[in-house]
């Protein structure tokens, strides 16, 4: 658009150097009609620029190395497309935390266009996407009209699992404790002697007549030690994705296993028993930088079977 400026300023000092050297009657005209015809285009290209719109629109959430994509939307209502359009776009990842960095977006005069961006999923983090500013040209390419323009669009990547070192058994058999369930019906049940008042329906008939005593079938209520994962929050990148993609790889299999368990991430606890639950949880922490935190000792409890991850391994407590 420069060079239009130029080639503009260049002609109009040539009809007024024309008129002054000669003064005829139709030079006056022309010096007039280039004086006026910015203005002109201006107003002619105003409509346009009331009824275009940019809007950033984000994809799904991808896990890390998958391919993510953002997309870029111009948008002219008017009847006549804008000359060309200037669009730009910053784009910044909240967790690593590096700074954000520009990008600007031209196009030629239309009406509709959708442009994609591929972002760097190689890294954890929400990638939030921003138009910075927004502006069509007009007719002759001498003024930047601003235009409409939408809020951020986020994408979030999401970690991948990682295999800790020494994994631990997750159905331990020491985190199953069993205990005599008054009422109701229980697959799990401990023989023993009949003892005065218990109730006829819980009698092993065919053992009973066999060793000619009563034996008794009691239900067993299965009792599951509390789980608890605990991290600790390194400085280091690498070391938090490494503690953050173990910690989805116990995860899913608690979950896969149906096993609720308690999460202790540096000073927050939460319970968890879904995948959603996991993901949700995640997804609000890699909205920011983590800070160097250890995990809240106090919420683990002294009867909890614990589990803390370390960078590239699992300690068993």
């Amino acid at each position: 658009m420069a060079v239009r400026r130029i080639i503009y300023i260049a002609l109009l000092a040539l009809a007024a150097l024309y008129h002054f050297a000669y003064g005829q009657y139709a030079t006056h005209y022309i010096l007039i009609f280039l004086a006026c015809l910015p203005l002109l285009s201006l107003l002619v290209s105003l409509p346009a620029a009331f009824r275009s719109h940019a809007s950033i629109i984000s994809g799904m959430d991808v896990h890390r190395g998958d391919e993510g994509n953002v997309l870029l939307e111009l948008e002219c209502a008017f009847v006549l497309p804008p000359e060309a359009w200037r669009v730009t776009l910053e784009q910044q990842n909240l967790f690593t935390d590096k700074g954000s960095s520009t990008q600007v977006i031209r196009a030629g005069g239309t009406s509709r266009l959708t442009k994609s961006f591929y972002p760097d999923t190689t890294r954890l983090g929400t990638i939030r996407y921003r138009i910075k500013k927004a502006c069509i040209y007009d007719y002759l390419g001498l003024f930047a009209i601003p235009v409409k323009k939408s809020g951020a669009a986020e994408l979030t990547v999401l970690p991948n699992t990682e295999r800790p070192l020494h994994e631990p058994e997750l159905d331990d058999p020491s985190t199953v404790v069993f205990k005599p369930k008054p009422l109701g019906f229980s697959e799990e049940h401990e023989l023993r002697q009949y003892r005065e008042g218990d109730p006829l329906n819980l009698v092993h008939w065919k053992l009973s007549s066999k060793t000619d005593q009563i034996i008794i079938r009691e239900p067993q209520e299965v009792i599951r030690r509390k789980i608890v994962l605990s991290v600790d929050l390194p400085a280091v990148y690498e070391e938090q994705q490494s503690v953050i993609e173990q910690l989805r790889y116990l995860s899913e299999g608690l979950v896969e296993k149906q096993i609720p368990y308690q999460l202790v991430f540096g000073a927050d606890t939460l319970s968890v028993a879904s995948n959603d639950d996991f993901n949700d949880y995640i997804k609000s922490r890699l909205s920011a930088p983590l800070r160097t935190q250890p995990a809240a000792g106090a919420a683990l409890g002294s009867n909890a079977v614990v589990y803390r991850i370390l960078p590239k391994k699992v300690v068993s407590e």
